[in-house]
């Protein structure tokens, strides 16, 4: 299976990459088999891997920000939207030259694995992380007084999709994947006040009940919310969406059929700086799992990094 879907001309053999690989074991119990299949076609290859094991928040970024381009070539986030976040944050905070980041996706949603199209059978993932091109992307990096200089590489929200992220159940989660998200998103629709949020975008005011900043076209796996973001450009497509509880169904029936520009309470801008004030206090997601709290500024970070994507 894996080797036959790896081209043996896809890479030279004789200059395979050495693999620092930060795996997230709690995604690798729902898909541990990829993992493993993985590993088997890089070593087919030839190619030098290392991994290190996280064993709770923070280890992934501890161990990308002790990486070194010295000492590996590309540095692998094994894990979920969550992990890939922390390994951002490691190699932005990094003090010297750093490796190429590439993906084994291993979590519920793969939105980042989406963007760069990449697939998830096992030779493919082998394929473009021994064969694949380079790109720059740039991070967003969200400032405020509780948590300066976070980074996201996909989008960061506020209003009711980071209240679902802040309660969703971790072992439900596990177990079910989406499933877990289905459930906060029921529940939350109940509960939430879907108050105002209030800011600026380039200097210009606006309010708005949900506030979704996206780097990237998806938006909670294969969905295209902001189909002009592009990873690789300086800057960011702000979704302002002004619908309260009844609206959440046909948000994501839009959502799906990539339609949620089209409607008539959702506003898709450019942007370049955010700014979010209000409500004070509230929840910022970045890339599935909470960052800070506003109030917050948002711009594009002063460096990018390089990410292994599909040729």
């Amino acid at each position: 299976m894996l080797v036959s879907e790896l081209p043996h001309d896809a890479i030279d053999v004789n200059s395979a990459p050495r693999l620092l690989v930060i795996y997230n074991p709690v995604a690798g119990q729902r898909h541990g088999p990829r993992m493993r299949a993985t590993f088997r076609a890089l070593e087919r290859f030839g190619a030098s891997l290392s991994v290190i094991e996280t064993n709770g928040r923070g280890d992934a970024e501890r161990a990308a920000l002790g990486a070194n381009a010295a000492d590996a070539d590309i540095v692998i986030a094994a894990g979920g939207d969550g992990t890939i976040n922390e390994v951002v944050n490691g190699l932005m905070a990094a003090p010297g030259p750093v490796p190429a980041l590439g993906l084994i996706p291993l979590g519920t949603a793969n939105v980042l694995a989406q963007e760069i199209g990449l697939r998830l059978a096992s030779g493919k993932i082998a394929s473009a992380l021994l064969g694949g091109s380079r790109i720059k992307a740039y991070p967003g990096q969200v400032g405020s007084e509780g948590a300066n200089g976070r980074y996201f590489l996909m989008m960061a929200g506020v209003g009711f999709d980071a209240e679902v992220v802040a309660h969703v159940d971790p072992a439900l989660k596990r177990r079910t994947g989406r499933f877990a998200y289905l459930i906060e998103v029921l529940r939350q629709s109940r509960l939430y006040g879907f108050e105002r949020c209030a800011g600026e975008i380039d200097g210009v005011p606006f309010e708005a009940r949900w506030v979704v900043v996206c780097n990237g076209r998806h938006y909670g796996g294969p969905f295209v919310a902001a189909p002009l973001a592009r990873l690789t450009e300086p800057g960011f497509s702000v979704c302002l969406l002004d619908g309260t509880a009844p609206d959440i169904a046909r948000y994501g029936a839009a959502l799906a059929l990539g339609r949620l520009k089209h409607q008539k309470d959702v506003r898709i801008l450019p942007a370049q700086h955010i700014r979010i004030d209000n409500p004070a206090g509230c929840r910022v997601q970045g890339d599935g799992d909470i960052i800070a709290r506003l109030p917050v500024e948002i711009v594009t970070a002063d460096k990018p990094i390089e990410l292994v994507v599909p040729r």
